[in-house]
């Protein structure tokens, strides 16, 4: 019988490096991997809340819904979504403050006209949305524990008397954007209450948008695509991420980006519109 020959010490640590620089090598790839099919699940999302709003447009007259959440319809017309919503008995309870449960916030999504459409509160989060999880820069109970990834421009509001009424009144539908993902943090309520503040055409930011897409942002179409949007100004990615660091460089909230965000010319060009007209 011959001797058995074991490894050495050398023949191991050789082994064991050789799997380090595989896995250093597949790490990246696997996290690619991993980002590409939460953006394509997230498309879906989109695409799914673009075709049921052009729907709910189609099946009444052209009519849009509200775009902002609310607990019934305000001036006549419905909300797209309602805030977090308790069910104790027959009686409904709006849950505009404070901690809320995940089923909660279910329930508002759910009390939306659009939900009959979707049928599922899946199509509501982002996968690569950790807010869920992590809660926000404001806190992590469940009062900043968000789920809705997603919102509307405030220009299509709806509700206001000059706000537009009715969806097929615009022009270029597929360059026109639909729902985008925001990153809300919950200062004035457990939900996002209004829709995306822009003010087009300022060369500023108001509202963030969530980048849950390695430096990039999906967006939907009037037209039902939808598409991801890979920012090319890192001041951008910067005021999205963390507005006080934006501030401190100068390119805070309602400040205007010198030299100008090449970004913000996307954006004006997606805009539904070419002015900001809530509050007016």
């Amino acid at each position: 019988m011959g001797k058995r020959r074991a490894f050495t010490l050398i023949e191991l640590l050789v082994v064991i490096a050789i799997i380090a620089i595989l896995m250093a090598v597949l790490m990246p790839a696997l996290k690619i991997a991993r980002e590409q099919a939460r953006a394509i699940a997230c498309l879906a999302n989109h695409r799914s809340l673009a075709q049921s709003y052009i729907t709910y447009a189609d099946e009444n007259g052209g009519s849009m819904c509200g775009g902002w959440a609310a607990f019934g319809p305000v001036n006549g017309v419905p909300p797209w979504v309602m805030p977090p919503l308790a069910y104790l008995g027959t009686q409904i309870v709006p849950m505009a403050t404070g901690d809320v449960t995940l089923e909660q916030r279910f329930n508002g999504l759910r009390a939306g006209v659009l939900y009959p459409c979707v049928k599922t509160v899946k199509v509501y989060h982002c996968p690569g949305d950790n807010r869920l999880t992590q809660g926000t820069s404001l806190g992590r109970s469940p009062a900043y524990c968000i789920y809705r990834s997603y919102s509307l421009p405030d220009y299509l509001r709806a509700t206001g008397d000059k706000d537009p009424k009715k969806l097929f009144t615009f022009k270029e539908p597929a360059l026109k954007m639909l729902f985008l993902e925001d990153i809300y943090d919950g200062a004035s309520g457990n939900y996002n209450h209004d829709g995306w503040s822009y003010i087009p055409y300022s060369g500023t930011l108001w509202d963030p948008l969530g980048i849950f897409h390695s430096d990039g942002s999906t967006f939907s179409f009037m037209d039902g695509h939808a598409e991801r949007k890979k920012w090319d100004d890192k001041r951008t990615i910067i005021y999205c991420t963390s507005r006080a660091e934006a501030m401190a460089k100068g390119f805070g909230k309602g400040q205007v980006f010198n030299p100008p965000n090449v970004d913000l010319t996307w954006l004006d060009e997606h805009y539904p519109g070419k002015v900001y007209m809530v509050g007016e």
